[in-house]
């Protein structure tokens, strides 16, 4: 293609081909010099302007992404914001948190750079500000996701309730890289009103935004997040058991914080291997469902989230359906009391004689008391 462009260097080498080919060859020549570029001619917009025409007139062209177009606008020897945000992505991936992708990764890098949660907003951004922000972004990230694990016992972004908590989380240590103490409380507090009450279920952007401007209030010495005359409802520990459901990953976050043990064996559950994960088998029903079937009661009332504790394969294969008073009994009795608060699994219901409708009212009492201290303390 160089040499077609470049008379002096086409003359010299067509005579290497043959004649059939020269002709091909000239004929390829005419329509490269001679085609015409349609250019439209913008002045006076902003980036974000600019863009919004160039998606709209470029219909039948490679669609460009806003990645793209900012990783244009921002090129140079030394970055390329496509590269830097692949890059990211590898990293966030080899520490299990394969689930966060690109759009996410915007979001937070506006959340950081403008105070948005809205990556279209970058455009405007000059490349000098935009530069700085993805450096930011790639420290508050990793602290992001070191608070989780180690604050949260969070393995996985997965077991989030919803992924777009990480845009305030990851704000936070954007402004806060070394946070006291209180300040991790605060943040704390705040993760188990969101994931708790559900807080974006609905509404999500506005309440997202609200909640950045009260990380902001953190870092300037307030406590935006005491939550001292909170209380939280049943209902979400009577909720349906699904997996996915934002209800039960709260539930399980919140189980999670309890260092839960084995039944059968006493060992502590490897959370790194039930939330990374994410298996089913990880997860038993207390009264197990075919027990439950046989007393008549069916499976939308036995398949409730106050039913459901961590548990390892191993043992869960193991009891399979065997009835509560019958494996309760195998509990190792000298460490029997802490596996079962380890478990949220009240005192009165060590024996496993319990009725399940009593056994749900005493368990979800048990929960409740735990998700409403996590969002009082920050901690049980």
């Amino acid at each position: 293609m160089r040499d077609i462009l470049d008379t002096s260097k086409l003359l010299t080498q067509l005579s290497s081909f043959s004649p059939e080919e020269s002709k091909n060859i000239a004929l390829v020549t005419e329509r490269f010099k001679d085609y015409e570029f349609p250019v439209v001619t913008i002045k006076e917009r902003t980036n974000k302007e600019v863009c919004s025409v160039f998606q709209r007139i470029n219909s039948s062209g490679t669609p460009l992404s806003n990645i793209e177009l900012l990783a244009a606008w921002t090129w140079s020897d030394q970055f390329d914001l496509r590269q830097e945000i692949e890059a990211l992505l590898d990293s966030l991936a080899d520490k299990g948190y394969e689930q966060i992708d690109q759009p996410l990764l915007m979001r937070m890098l506006s959340s950081i750079t403008i105070q948005s949660i809205d990556s279209e907003d970058l455009i405007d951004v000059v490349p000098e500000k935009l530069i700085e922000g993805i450096q930011l972004l790639k420290k508050a990230i990793f602290s992001a996701v070191d608070f989780l694990e180690g604050q949260l016992k969070i393995r996985n972004v997965i077991f989030l309730p919803f992924p777009i908590m990480l845009i305030p989380i990851t704000r936070f240590f954007s402004l806060l890289p070394k946070p006291s103490s209180a300040q991790l409380q605060q943040l704390k507090k705040w993760f188990w009103h969101c994931a708790l009450t559900q807080r974006y279920r609905a509404g999500t952007n506005r309440m997202v935004l609200e909640d950045l401007k009260m990380i902001e209030a953190i870092a300037e010495g307030g406590i935006p997040f005491d939550f001292s005359n909170f209380a939280i409802s049943s209902d979400l520990f009577t909720k349906t058991w699904r997996i996915n459901s934002t209800a039960a990953k709260a539930a399980l976050c919140l189980m999670a914080q309890g260092r839960p043990r084995s039944l059968l064996t006493g060992s502590e559950v490897d959370l790194g291997t039930v939330l990374s994960s994410y298996n089913a088998r990880e997860f038993h029903h207390i009264y197990p469902k075919g027990y439950l079937s046989n007393l008549g009661i069916g499976f939308h009332e036995a398949n409730i989230i106050a039913n459901i504790c961590f548990l390892s394969s191993y043992d869960n294969k193991t009891v399979s359906d065997e009835e509560p008073s019958s494996y309760f009994m195998k509990i190792p009795l000298a460490h029997k009391d802490n596996i079962l608060s380890s478990a949220f699994i009240p005192k009165e219901a060590a024996n496993g004689t319990m009725s399940f409708k009593e056994f749900i009212e005493a368990r979800t009492v048990v929960l409740v008391n735990n998700a409403n201290q996590l969002i009082c303390n920050g901690h049980l």
